[in-house]
Parts: structure tokens; sequence; C-alpha cells
């Protein structure tokens, strides 16, 4: 190891300098660029605003080590290779974890009586060293997905205890403890009332689905009015002008990529990554990892990764959820935008450009846009059809209804990109949440902030299995029935935040939503009953005026549903599958399953992440073979 950055002559350990060579000269020299290389980077570095560094590894057209090296030497600073020469763990402050992590610094060796610091932005030392509060340190310059890697590492105790605490205690479900035991109690107490208590009871149960299945169907059709009105018109502009906005240079785009035991997709994700259509030194992707997951882990390390894909280890310890990892990403991320895909995704090659262009030209209080999703093997079986017309029915209908009656959407768990400083400010994902996307939704809307939906598509691979689907659905139910738990625990606030409009949305879009699917088994037990044996099989035990109004509820609520399906599937010019709107009702049975199955684990494991799997349609490999050609 060379140590001439702890023994120069001016006592500070760096070198005296004047004049550095520019650092494409070093390189050059260094045959570690080549001159055409280095003049098309060079025209490129002011539009892109990024240091010329980044943008030649970024490009590949150099990589993160000659950078480093070539760094080092204009600065007059040692070069630090951090996979050999591991930091040392003990010189660290925890105290200083952000401090280190937003000046892109450490302390790496004691030499010679110093503490030699590391970094891969050597022209920003002095301030660095300011920060950590050491002044005149020696410094050696590393490759940054070095120092990434070391940073995640050697923080990872005081990062994983705030990424699991990053939203605040008031908003967030893991302060629930005692509401969560009362409506638990509450139910208990209704069931008990419900059975025990006669026909008083059995007509106040039923009353209670009446309000919720009504209400829920009330705010649909409302939703299917609103979405049939022509758009508002958007005003000209005057002939020949261009928007001054439309001159701003693109930004960094942060994409968080959590993946868990999806060994096998990364070949996928790569090439879905890889053929985006956006400058890649303005891309900062970083793949989340698991401490735990060798697979995935050696999977990473085994893949040819561009220099904008940056893996980072998520370290152990509790809740094991997605937005835990997402927390901890996001004090690594570089970018004024920060997006979030999934391992199966497939974003359309523009997708990034037309974020960057809504949120560009949106007005400030909207935080976040939401791209649209499909499915690639829609056509795979019943399950996979009616999946993608549920889909089609909430982005193509439900969702426009939505934001057109100005009421909170539950925002979807990809393809959906933040203005970082909002979602900074709301204090990140809720790490405790199963449905962090559709709670977050919700904190916009408390906020006065508000999502816009853009035309992108992202195709997904969807569920072909009724086990896994029914684990998936139960973990969206019990996250939305956590998420209506949170935000009514002070019910009057929530009415002041989100006015009448706002609260009556909220809570039929969560309670309305798990009280449907409960409701099912209720409604095909008295269908098929009163069908075989030719009247109500409650007999005398429910008067036909407490029975009727549900029925009928039930019975408009699935009618409106199929209404949106048909003209969803109008809207998505996918005439072929209007033969399966009928088979929906019965698609819908086996949410009730999930919504059962949810409930018990609000009780016995609300945090508890039923993961996913990927990769196991037929229509997978068929989907990556035509992205990795969308790439070439």
């Amino acid at each position: 190891m060379n140590l001439r950055a702890a023994l120069t002559r001016d006592g500070t350990g760096n070198r005296p300098r004047e004049g550095p060579p520019p650092l494409g000269e070093i390189l050059i020299g260094h045959r570690a660029l080549m001159r055409d290389r280095l003049t098309e980077a060079l025209a490129r570095q002011p539009a892109s605003g990024r240091r010329l560094g980044t943008l030649l590894v970024a490009r590949g057209w150099s990589t993160g080590g000659a950078v480093a090296g070539a760094l080092a030497e204009q600065w007059g600073f040692d070069a630090a290779d951090l996979d050999r020469d591991p930091a040392d763990e003990g010189l660290l402050d925890p105290e200083l974890a952000l401090t280190y992590l937003a000046w892109r610094i450490l302390p790496w060796r004691a030499i010679g009586g110093a503490v030699v610091h590391v970094t891969d932005r050597p022209e920003d030392a002095a301030a660095a060293l300011a920060a950590v509060s050491a002044p005149g340190a020696p410094l050696a310059v590393a490759a940054t997905r070095q120092l990434d890697a070391a940073l995640g590492r050697l923080l990872a105790r005081p990062l994983a205890a705030r990424a699991a605490r990053r939203a605040p205690s008031e908003v967030s479900v893991r302060s629930l403890g005692r509401a969560r035991g009362g409506v638990i109690l509450a139910a208990l107490g209704l069931v008990l009332g419900v059975v025990y208590g006669g026909l008083p009871g059995l007509t106040a149960g039923l009353a209670c689905l009446f309000l919720l299945n009504a209400g829920t169907t009330v705010l649909r059709l409302l939703a299917l009015a609103a979405g049939l009105l022509p758009p508002r018109p958007v005003p000209e502009i005057g002939q020949g002008a261009v928007p001054l906005a439309a001159h701003r240079p693109l930004p960094v785009i942060t994409l968080l990529v959590p993946l868990y035991r999806e060994a096998e997709m990364v070949d996928a994700i790569a090439a879905a990554l890889g053929a985006l259509d956006y400058p890649p030194e303005l891309l900062d992707v970083k793949l989340l990892l698991e401490e735990d997951d060798g697979a995935t882990r050696a999977a990473i390390a085994a893949a040819a990764l561009p220099g904008w894909i940056t893996p980072l280890v998520i370290p152990a310890g509790g809740p094991r959820t997605k937005p835990r990892a997402m927390n901890f990403a996001l004090d690594f991320a570089q970018g004024t935008i920060v997006g979030i895909l999934d391992a199966e995704d497939r974003p359309a090659p523009d997708q990034l450009r037309r974020v960057a262009e809504a949120l560009r030209d949106a007005p400030p209080e909207v935080a976040c846009v939401q791209c649209r999703l499909s499915y690639y093997n829609a056509a795979e079986n019943w399950i996979t059809r009616c999946f993608q017309i549920e889909y089609s029915i909430w982005f193509d209908v439900l969702l426009t209804g939505f934001q057109r009656l100005r009421l909170p959407i539950p925002l979807g768990g990809t393809s959906v990109y933040f203005r970082r400083n909002a979602l900074e400010e709301l204090g990140g994902w809720d790490a405790h949440n199963v449905t962090e996307d559709a709670d977050l939704g919700m904190r916009l809307a408390r906020r006065g902030l508000r999502c816009a939906v853009i035309e992108s598509v992202t195709s997904e691979e969807a569920n072909c299995r009724a086990g896994p689907w029914i684990r998936q659905r139960s973990r969206w139910l019990k996250g939305y029935l956590l998420t209506w738990l949170s935000h009514m625990r002070a019910p009057a606030r929530l009415w002041r935040e989100l006015g009448t409009r706002g609260f009556l949305g909220l809570n039929l879009l969560f309670l309305g939503a798990a009280a449907t699917y409960l409701a099912m088994p209720l409604f095909w037990v008295s269908v098929i009953g009163g069908l075989a044996t030719g009247r109500s099989i409650w007999g005398a035990a429910v008067p036909g005026w407490a029975l009727w109004p549900l029925g009928v509820s039930l019975a408009l609520g699935q009618a409106v549903m199929l209404g949106c399906a048909a003209l969803a599937m109008v809207r998505r010019a996918t005439p072929g599958l209007l033969i399966w709107v009928p088979v929906l009702p019965l698609y819908w049975t086996l949410g009730a399953a999930a919504a059962w199955k949810a409930v018990f684990e609000m009780v016995w494991a609300p945090y508890y992440w039923d993961k996913t799997r990927h990769g196991i349609s037929r229509f997978f490999r068929q989907a990556e073979r035509k992205t990795s050609q969308m790439r070439d």
C-alpha cells in the first residue's frame, strides 16, 4: 500500500498541488480511456451536469478503479482498494453515520499516528474532512461502487435502525399496539353479538355490511361516471412557442429494485434496465439484496453489471419487508427523482423520459407520478386473464375517476416515481406496513400533495396459480386494513386534513374493499341456497327488510364492477378478454379466502411479508427474449 498521502512534508497528510492535470489526460496516459471517448464525454458533460469520471464509468468507457486511480493522481492523494484493504470498523463514529453518507467519506486506516480517510470525491476533501471533525487528515480515493459497499457494511447497524423507524411513529403501523387490539376486540364483540345476540345482533351486523358495501358501490359508480367525462382542455401555447421548462436538462433518476430469493431474475431485470432509453450517466440503479440471500448475491456478483447499477446489501434485521430495504437505500440515492421497480418488471423504454417530463411540467403539489401496469402473461390461464381485467379496471377506469373526484389514491408498489425531497419530508416508507405504497398515497394526500398517472406502461408477471394469488392478495388486504387502522387512529385530525370527501373516500377504499371480500361467502351462500331451495336459507331468522337491502347492494356492486370491466377492455383495445368478464365473480371468490387469511394474519402476524415468487410463468422467458431484443 502506498503511504505517500500520510507522510507528505506539509504535515496535513496531503501533498501540495498546483494546476492538477486534467482527469481525461491522466486516463489516456494510463491507457484507460480512448481519445475519441474523451471527446464525446466532454461534449456530453455540460448537459448532464455529472462529474466526468461518473459519466465515463456509466458509459462503460472507463472503469471505476481506473477513474479512482486517476483522481488520486490528479489531486495528489493515495488510491485505496477497499476490496483488498477494507476500512477499519473500529475507527467509525456511529453518530456520524449520516454525515459520512452525505459527504461520501469514511475513516479508513490509522497510519503513522494519523487516520487516513477515504472518499470518491476528492474535490470536496476539505469540506468533507471538516464535516467529520478531521480537518487536515490524510485522504485516499476509492472507486464509487467500493465506497458504497463499504458505507453500507460499516454503517449497517445505525442505518438499519433508521430504516426500520424512518416513518414517524404517529403514522406508522408499528405504533398501533393498543389500537389494533381494540379493533380486534370490537370485531370479536360484533361477531359474538351477531352469533349470540339473536335478531338484533344479526340485523346490526347485516346493517354494517350493507352500509360498507353500498358506500363502496356508490364510490365506484361516481368514479365510473367521472371517468366517462371528457378530459379538461389543456391551454394552448402560442404559435411556435416552447415552454421554458422544456430546455431544462434531464434529472438524475434513482431506481430502487428490491430482490429477495430471485437469483433467476437477475439477467431479466438487467436486460429490462438496459432497454431503458435514458442517458446512463443520469441513471442511478440500486439493486437491494438481503444480507442472508446468498444465491441472489452470488448471481449479482457473477453478472457483468454496468457502472450505473450498484448492488446494495441490506443488513439483517426486522421487519423483513420491502419498505425497510427501500428506506435503507434512500440514503444512498443520488437522484432528485426516486422510482421503484420490481424484479419481474418490463418498463416501456421511454418511461423515464416521460416521468422526467411529467414531473418537470407538473405543479409543485404533484409529488409523484404513477405509471400504468399490465401483464405480459395475461393469456396464460383464467386467473391471469382475470388479473389483467382487474388491473385494467383500476388503471383505466377507477383511478381516472378517483383523480377527477380529487380523492386520495393508493399508490402502486412499482413504477411509481417520487420527487425525492417530498419523499424524504414524509419520512420515506413505513417499514412495518406490508402495503407501504397504499399507505404512502394517503400520507401524501394528508400533506396536500397528490399523484398524477401517466400513460407509460410497465409489464409485469401476473400470478398464474391460485395459492400464490391468495397469498399475495391476503398481504394486500392485510395492509389495507392496517393502513385504514393507522390513519383512523385520530379520525378528527384525518377529517380536517383530507376534508369530508377525502375522509369518506379513504374509509371506503380501504375498509369497504376488505368488507366486500369478507362478505362474499355470505353472498354466495344466500344466492346458491335460494336457488336450490326456492326460498331464503335464513328463514324466519332474518326478516326480508333486513336481508334484501344487503343482497341488492352486493348484486349491484358486482354489476358495477362488471360494467367497469367491460369499459376497461374497450379502452385497452382488448376485446378478446370481454368473454372473460362474466367469470370475474368466481375469480373474486378467491379474494374471500385471501380476506379471511388477512384478518387472521392481522392478529397473529401483522408485519409478515408473504413474498410473491416471480419467474414461474411459461411466458417469462418469452418476455425476457423480447426485452433483450429491445435493448439490442
